[in-house]
């Protein structure tokens, strides 16, 4: 099946990136990124993920945001703008945004992350906690 080949592609790109070896994960993430799974798949999203995920590491974040937003438009088309899914892309745009000081932008991507992540997750939730956490830090 093409969701393993894909998974293991994915699995090996987030050994390179934990591993601080962004060359080797961006060349993963690619490969995966090229596996065309069925039409409307959300975990075509993942590869878009990861890349957006090295490239902000990398202190790129408009080639960053770029990635993330192909991953919204994907998440969204696939499986809704609220999920938790979404809800994690929309906090990732928002941390990009507020990096390339498009902070009033930033604040309504972690705002809507915020608002998602409780309802779905709960108040407490590390997540949820995250997401807050980004909102006070743009606000000031």
């Amino acid at each position: 099946m093409k969701e393993h080949e894909l998974f293991f592609e994915l699995s090996i790109a987030g050994v390179y990136e934990s591993a601080g070896k962004d060359d080797l994960a961006i060349n993963q993430y690619m490969k995966a990124r090229e596996i065309k799974l069925i039409a409307d798949h959300p975990d075509e999203a993942f590869a878009y993920c990861g890349l957006g995920c090295v490239m902000y590491h990398m202190e790129e974040p408009a080639w960053a945001l770029r990635l993330y937003l192909k991953a919204r438009e994907i998440r969204e088309q696939t499986i809704g703008g609220d999920t938790v899914d979404t809800a994690t892309v929309y906090n990732n745009l928002g941390c990009c945004m507020y990096m390339l000081e498009r902070n009033e932008e930033a604040k309504a991507y972690f705002e809507l992350s915020s608002a998602i992540l409780e309802c779905e997750l709960g108040p407490d939730h590390e997540r949820t906690l995250t997401a807050y956490q980004n909102t006070k830090k743009v606000n000031r």
